[in-house]
This record gives structure tokens, C-alpha cells and sequence, in this order.
């Protein structure tokens, strides 16, 4: 609807300067108000069309009566060129300024949001340390319990099978301290690429033994990835999320492969396609659903973009796929 008036009011005032005087009439540079207008409400495209308009408006004066003296008919067309002159200069000016101002606003919101996210993040890792702090302390009591028990019941297999998870828990928060101390003294390791996959492999097979995963592993000898100790608990963030996404009894493909100087790993799980509102905010925010709050999707789109990488997240034929992709470096020799 703006346009169409602009339209309007440009083609107006140009038939009014038609009929009174053209290109001698001195309020034909008024024309550069609905040009201006336009370059700053409409879409580029409709806004370079009213400016066309405006153009081609000041040009047909040029075809009006002029009067008959050379010299003042020269200093009336100069006019109207100078006019078409500020008409495109102003154009090409305001599309200019338009470009960056929307560019500066789209790097503020994503500042905003990285500024969101970034608070949700120290959050969860508040609450995190905290559970981990308080944690320790009824494992030790375990711990201590069961060595009791033990001396009561050398060869009890369950007894045997309790100590084993409870020894896992507190390696596992051994491992989160050191994580910890990694982040906060901003640790880089480099990983190689082929034990990255093993250790990935291995773990998602020790924590879930219950789902099945088809590799497709591109054997890269020589590539290293430089990150810290969070990236293996962030690919396995996404393998456990493609897992609980899944139905039951169903397969999921992961492929990995070095694409250039880019480590890419492919999660293709079955199970309902994300919607386009959720596939543009997962990993950027917390997302409530039946399943949690997307927080584990969220700290493993932090950690890839820490080092240089990217996840994303894609809809094919009843099936997700989840891109992570890592820039890698080559060691020879």
C-alpha cells in the first residue's frame, strides 16, 4: 500500500510539473521527497522502482515547450540533470546507509542473543558445580559403605556391579573438575581426529549400550583438532539427543569425514523432522519440550563455537540430521 501511494505521488507531482512550466518550474526538485520516502520505508526493489519512476518523470520534462531563448532552455535542462543527478546520488546514498544500519541491527540482536545465552550458560554451570560439590560428598559415604559391606560379602555379584557405578560416578566427576580447570584456565589440547572418534565411540558405548549406531569412519591419520576436554562431552551431548529422538529399535547413521581442512560428523536419526521455529532457535536458546529444555543442545552449540565450529540442524525424509563441523589442521610426519 506505501508504495502504491508513493507511485501515486510521484507520478502526480510529475504530471503537475508538466503542465505548469516543466522543467522551468522550480518545485520539480519537490519529486525527490516520495523518492527519499520511498528508499527509506519500501523494499529496495519497490524503492528503486518509484526512483525509476521519479527518473523517468524529470526526463519527460525534458519533451515539454522550453523557452525559446538557447541560453535559458541550456540552463533549464542543467536543471533537470542535476535534478536526475540528486535523484540517483540519493538513491545509491540511502540504499548505502539502509545496507549497514540493518547490518548493525542484526549484529546487535545476535549480540543480544549470544548475550542471553551466555547468561543461561553461566547459569547452568552455577547449578552445575553446585550439584557436583554436593554430590561428592554422599558418593564418598558410599564408597565407604560398600568397602563395609565388602568385607561381609567378598564374592556378592551385585555388590560388585554397585561398586563398579559408584567407582564411575566418581571418575566422571573427576573428569568434570578437570574440564573445569581446563575452561577456566583456557586449555587448548590437540586432539587427534581418528582417537577423537574412538574415545566418542567408546563412551557412547559404555553410557548407552541400548541404541544402535551405524559408523561410517573416514580414517584421517594426522589431523588434529584444537579444542579442550569439553568437546568429547559435547558430541556426545548430540549423539544422545539424536538417541532419545529416535523411536525405539531404530538405527542411527553417524558419519564422519574430513572435508578440506573442515572435521565434519553427520547424526542421522529417525523420528519427527524439528520444525522451522525450533530448528532456528535449538542450540541459540533454551527450547521447552516433552523431552527437557534443549540445554544440552545449547552448551554443545557454545563449545563447537568456542573453537571455530559450527552444529546445524537439517530436516530429510522423515529423518534429523545434525552437522557438526570442525576446522582441523594436518601433522606430517
Amino acid at each position: 500500500m506505501t508504495a502504491f501511494i508513493l507511485l501515486l505521488i510521484t507520478a502526480l507531482a510529475n504530471s503537475f510539473i508538466w503542465l505548469n512550466g516543466a522543467a522551468t518550474n522550480p518545485y520539480a526538485v519537490l519529486i525527490l521527497v516520495p523518492m527519499a520516502a520511498a528508499m527509506l520505508l519500501l523494499p529496495f526493489r519497490l524503492a528503486w522502482l518509484v526512483i525509476v519512476v521519479g527518473v523517468a518523470g524529470q526526463l519527460m520534462q525534458l519533451q515539454a515547450p522550453l523557452p525559446t531563448h538557447h541560453q535559458m532552455d541550456t540552463h533549464y535542462r542543467a536543471m533537470v540533470y542535476g535534478q536526475i543527478f540528486a535523484g540517483l546520488l540519493l538513491g545509491v546514498t540511502l540504499h548505502i546507509l539502509r545496507v549497514r544500519i540493518v547490518r548493525e541491527q542484526q549484529a546487535l540482536r545476535a549480540l543480544h542473543q549470544r548475550q542471553h545465552r551466555d547468561e543461561q550458560l553461566v547459569t547452568i554451570g552455577t547449578a552445575a558445580a553446585q550439584f557436583s560439590h554436593e554430590v561428592a560428598t554422599p558418593i564418598q559415604t558410599i564408597q565407604f559403605m560398600l568397602e563395609d559391606v565388602r568385607q561381609r560379602y567378598p564374592n556378592d555379584e551385585d555388590l560388585q556391579r554397585a561398586e563398579q557405578q559408584i567407582k564411575r560416578i566418581h571418575n566422571l566427576l573427576l573428569d568434570w573438575r578437570q574440564v573445569a580447570e581446563d575452561v577456566r584456565t583456557h586449555r587448548v589440547l590437540e586432539l587427534q581426529v581418528n582417537e577423537l572418534v574412538q574415545q566418542v565411540r567408546d563412551a557412547l558405548l559404555i553410557a548407552r549400550p541400548d541404541i544402535r549406531v551405524h559408523w561410517h569412519d573416514d580414517e584421517q591419520p594426522g589431523c588434529v583438532i584444537h579444542a579442550d576436554r569439553t568437546l568429547i562431552p559435547a558430541i556426545l551431548s548430540l549423539l544422545h539427543n539424536a538417541a532419545d529422538a529416535a523411536p525405539l529399535d531404530s538405527k542411527i547413521d553417524v558419519k564422519t569425514q574430513v572435508v578440506e581442512s573442515t572435521w565434519q560428523m553427520i547424526i542421522r536419526n529417525e523420528g519427527e523432522p524439528l520444525d522451522a521455529p525450533r530448528k532456528r532457535g535449538l542450540g541459540r536458546e533454551l527450547l521447552p519440550s516433552s523431552r527437557g529444555v534443549g540445554a544440552g543442545a545449547m552448551l554443545s552449540y557454545a563449545t563447537f563455537e568456542r573453537f571455530g565450529g559450527t552444529v546445524s540442524w537439517h530436516a530429510e525424509a522423515g529423518h534429523t540430521l545434525t552437522e557438526i563441523c570442525m576446522p582441523v589442521e594436518a601433522r606430517h610426519g
